[in-house]
């Protein structure tokens, strides 16, 4: 079973970089990072900070773009062209290729995060635009665990939209199914907070939508608690409990979309 999962992987990874459209998504990033470092002189005393803020913004924008792509161009053509069914009759369990497939979106998303982490270093060291006493992003630790919490909630975007693709009928829904749960699971921790405790929130609107999205917070997960960007730009640490909560309420819906994934594939037909 382990090559096998490993062989799906290998033959994942050859798939999700191939493409032209993989290529315009990496011209996309680099016009994201000019667009990051642009910004920086719209601030008129902390231009790098700025800079770095907008480039993790799009760190996350872009690397929801590659993992639905990589989702799309990994399992659901897969199916719409019938190859699934050739890949399955191996001597391989569905379940294997299944996780060997997502291991390869893993370890492709692991090389985006690498690389754009890179590229917003360099940013942060280039974007003062000239003011000398500006102050500058935090590189060291800090700047890894923030590089971790989007690494977790990417997995957790794309283990999502796999689990759509287990079930879904048409080719487009895990695409935008996956969006829009993005969206969703990114959104509603602060969407939840302002109505709750903003004073400029309209009191009927929260009477109306906060019992909704204390519903939904049971069936989302909230991405929001994996955005750590504080620690690079204020140097404001969050509590080294809401790290651990945050990461193991991601984990724990990677896993359970995984089981879902995994039994949805053993059940399907493929043809």
């Amino acid at each position: 079973m382990d090559s096998g999962i490993w062989l799906h992987a290998r033959l994942a990874c050859l798939l999700g970089l191939r493409s032209r459209a993989f290529r315009a998504l990496v011209s996309i990033g680099v016009v994201l990072l000019i667009t990051a470092w642009l910004s920086g002189a719209f601030s008129l005393r902390q231009p790098a900070i700025v800079a770095m803020d907008v480039g993790i913004s799009g760190l996350r924008l872009l690397g929801t773009f590659f993992v639905l792509y990589w989702v799309q161009e990994i399992f659901v053509k897969d199916i719409e062209r019938r190859t699934a069914a050739m890949a399955l009759a191996y001597p391989i369990s569905r379940s294997a290729y299944v996780l060997g497939r997502w291991l390869g979106v893993v370890f492709l998303v692991a090389i985006t995060v690498a690389v754009w982490a890179v590229g917003l270093a360099i940013l942060a060291n280039v974007s003062d635009w000239g003011y000398a006493g500006s102050v500058r992003p935090e590189l060291g630790t800090g700047y890894l665990i923030v590089l971790l919490g989007i690494f977790i909630d990417l997995l957790t975007v794309s283990m999502f939209v796999v689990w759509l693709a287990s079930v879904a009928e048409t080719p487009m829904l895990p695409f935008l199914g996956g969006a829009a749960f993005s969206v969703a699971a990114r959104l509603l921790g602060p969407s939840a907070a302002y109505l709750r405790f903003s004073a400029s929130a309209d009191k009927e609107m929260s009477a109306s939508m906060l019992p909704v999205l204390d519903i939904l917070r049971w069936l989302v997960p909230d991405l929001s608690r994996l955005d750590w960007r504080s620690i690079v730009l204020y140097g404001q640490w969050p509590p080294v409990d809401e790290i651990l909560s945050g990461i193991a309420l991601a984990v724990g819906y990677v896993v359970l979309f995984a089981v879902l994934a995994a039994s949805n594939y053993n059940r399907r037909e493929f043809s």
